[in-house]
């Protein structure tokens, strides 16, 4: 990196294997290129975050330190490094963006280790940001989506509306990331996978995603042709074979998507590619659109099934013409086409019988393999978003679920994994209830296992088969240790926890 860099963009350690290019970073750094001495900094290579981030501030004379900071992993190494790096240099200015403080924005500033908050899609906002705090004449109270404290007081600025458009944005500087070929990996999708970001937001409101408090049923995109431009330059400049595109809702608009496989088909960029998807948008795609996209390169989709039962479907204000029948005709549908869906069931919210309606899903999940049982079922137990006023938060704050108002709190066991949506701790879910999920989880990933993990062996496949194929056939999914222990052996890859 310079060693001069007025500005420090952080990337959190992710993960830990399989990085992911730092795509928040690399969309603020377009903007900054030929603007500011600024460099990107992936904390997911370094072994102790603390000593070497604060290193790289000391030696660059760095002025700034941006953060982009997601729930889970990210969270935890964020908290302790603006402890730290509040006390070790009290003139640094430290800025965090992201899913987290978009949605605990005054708990982050009340902390009193960040001094801004950007809110939503802010490649713009960034650099005017940066022009109020250079003397620039750019006034902060001007600024979309920013969001600071003073004399004790939290401002929060309102974020643009409608959402700017993505078109004119600069490509990603992907050579600020040093040896691009370490974010590569060898996936499901291909030998040399890349992460892709083509929009924002989703034009639904579902109660229990984070998205929605962000970008309020906002969302723009790049144009079909801007984004095939982009994956044939990184097909051609870093050998790329696969793409997973991780927008919230990349299948929004059927003409872009047709679009986008036909300009793959007519420029003959052989990639394999991977997007998430309403269900009720996909089913009325047409056969013709669904038949370009397999053959443009399109291997499967994630979509957010959610539950298998109407009424949980309106507790999370799932919107649109979603019904249980839709998930069972798609999976039918995609079977055709040779795409596998990878359906998310979100289990454990607030119920008046909690175990009645978790057999309800588990009923409707086998329902769904035995139509397509390439079927990929991904199960998250349900985490609160705060959304003030939706049914779903008010039946979790009747329970007595609470945030922390604290962002150190977030540091503790209870809180650490609530977002990684498997053990939450959510005051109405008893420990049966998250045993019932995740044996029922073990059972199923053993008697179909997941297509994502490419080192099971044939060998190794069928013997997991073999272990769940009683259980699954006779529904007795309890203490189902002889599979752990399989999995545990196999180091079996969870792709609701480790991606592909």
């Amino acid at each position: 990196m310079k060693n001069n860099a007025d500005i420090i963009l952080y990337f959190p350690r992710s993960a830990n294997s399989k990085y992911r290019v730092p795509m928040p970073l690399l969309a603020l750094g377009s903007m900054l290129e030929n603007r500011y001495n600024y460099a990107i900094v992936d904390g997911n290579f370094f072994h102790n975050p603390m000593a070497q981030l604060s290193s790289v501030i000391e030696s660059s004379g760095s002025r700034v330190l941006g953060m982009s900071v997601m729930p889970g992993p990210q969270l935890q190494e964020a908290i302790q490094l603006v402890r730290h790096l509040r006390e070790r240099f009290p003139q640094l200015i430290i800025i965090w963006g992201g899913y987290f403080p978009s949605n605990h924005t005054d708990v982050v500033l009340q902390s009193g280790w960040v001094d801004y908050v950007m809110r939503g899609p802010v490649e713009r906002e960034f650099v005017q940001l940066l022009q109020h705090l250079n003397g620039n004449g750019v006034k902060r109270e001007s600024i979309p989506g920013l969001s600071y404290r003073e004399n004790g007081r939290i401002t929060h600025k309102p974020q643009r509306f409608p959402l700017a458009p993505m078109d004119d944005l600069p490509p990603w500087p992907y050579e600020r990331l040093g040896d691009v070929q370490r974010y590569l990996g060898k996936t499901y999708l291909g030998r040399r996978t890349m992460a892709m970001h083509t929009s924002y937001g989703c034009p639904f409101k579902c109660s229990f995603c984070a998205v929605v408090p962000i970008f309020e049923g906002g969302w723009v995109a790049r144009n079909a042709p801007l984004v095939a431009d982009e994956v044939e330059s990184v097909v051609k400049r870093f050998g790329v074979d696969a793409v997973e595109f991780a927008d919230n809702n990349f299948f929004t608009s059927v003409t872009r998507t047709a679009q986008f496989a036909d300009e793959l088909l007519r420029r003959e960029i052989r990639v394999t590619w991977w997007g998430e998807a309403r269900p009720d948008t996909l089913e009325k795609y047409p056969d013709e659109t669904l038949a370009a996209m397999r053959r443009s390169g399109c291997k499967m989709v994630f979509l957010g099934a959610e539950s298998g039962s109407a009424m949980r479907l309106k507790q999370m204000n799932k919107g649109g013409t979603q019904t249980p029948e839709t998930i069972l005709r798609l999976a039918e549908k995609l079977h055709r086409h040779d795409i596998i869906p990878e359906f998310s069931f979100v289990l454990g919210a607030p119920a008046e019988d909690v175990d009645q309606a978790l057999d309800e899903e588990i009923a409707f999940i086998r329902r769904v393999k035995k139509i397509n049982p390439q079927s990929e079922i991904i199960i998250y137990v349900y985490a609160p978003v705060p959304m003030l006023g939706s049914a779903l938060f008010n039946d979790a704050q009747k329970h007595g679920f609470e945030f922390p108002q604290r962002l150190e709190d977030w540091l503790l066991p209870q809180w650490s994994k609530l977002d990684l949506r498997r053990n939450p701790l959510t005051p109405w879910l008893e420990p049966h209830h998250l045993d019932k999920i995740h044996n029922f989880e073990t059972v199923l990933n053993a008697r179909y296992p997941t297509n994502s993990d490419i080192k099971l062996t044939t060998r190794r496949r069928q013997l997991l088969q073999a272990s769940g194929a009683w259980r699954y056939a006779t529904g007795f999914y309890g203490a189902p240790y002889e599979i752990k222990l399989l999995h545990r052996w196999m180091r079996y890859r969870q792709p609701e926890i480790e991606g592909f």
